[in-house]
């Protein structure tokens, strides 16, 4: 009976080693992916500013303001699909 008891000990130890090692994988992914988002923000915030530059004109304006609220849509939808719940 002792026998027993000490492999479903055991069983149950790897069980939550494992499950601790995905919570803390899970973890470090959100945080990862968040500031990777943020800092997507940041940069589509300086693309949108660039384009509003009174020495950048026609085409060049419209990629970078295009571009700049684009990665900005895209980095805040991120954000949102990470923190919703």
């Amino acid at each position: 009976m002792a026998d027993t008891e000490d492999a479903s000990d055991a069983a149950l130890r790897r069980i939550v080693r494992e499950e601790v090692s995905r919570a803390v994988r899970s973890a470090a992914s959100t945080v990862v992916w968040t500031l990777l988002s943020v800092l997507g923000v940041l940069v589509g915030l300086q693309s949108v500013q660039v384009a509003l530059q009174p020495t950048v004109t026609g085409a060049a304006a419209a990629g970078f303001g295009a571009g700049g609220v684009a990665v900005v849509a895209s980095s805040a939808y991120l954000l949102y699909v990470l923190h919703a719940e």
